[in-house]
């Protein structure tokens, strides 16, 4: 499990395995395929690579660590492998558009764009 962080240095979500998870209550808020990161709504958000994740305009919504952390004890990895396969299942478009990196902060962080799935 690896965390990722905003611009402020504040944890978003946690990566393990291909999935994003809450750092909180640890749903699953989107998947990494690839290098091509899809949300709730199984929507291309970005692509990861270079440890952060770019939006599809090339801005930086995460950075993620290289040090890896043990799984929570109350994590439930078999919930999880159903959320995600759920988002697996609607995933209709498997083309990820090119990136060209930016290296500049988007004015909008990854976690605005996965906690917010509710509202989209």
């Amino acid at each position: 499990m690896q965390a990722l962080y905003n611009h402020g240095g504040e944890l978003i979500a946690y990566q393990y395995q291909n999935m994003l998870i809450h750092p909180d209550n640890f749903e699953v808020l989107g998947l990494i395929l690839g290098n091509c990161v899809y949300d709730h709504h199984s929507n291309v958000l970005g692509k990861l690579f270079q440890k952060n994740v770019y939006s599809l305009s090339g801005e930086v919504l995460a950075c993620k660590t290289d040090t890896s952390l043990p799984l929570p004890q109350n994590y439930n990895n078999a919930n999880s492998i159903l959320q995600a396969w759920k988002i697996l299942t609607s995933i209709k478009d498997h083309a990820c558009p090119w990136v060209t990196v930016k290296n500049v902060w988007s004015q909008a962080s990854l976690a605005e764009s996965l906690y917010l799935y509710d509202l989209h």
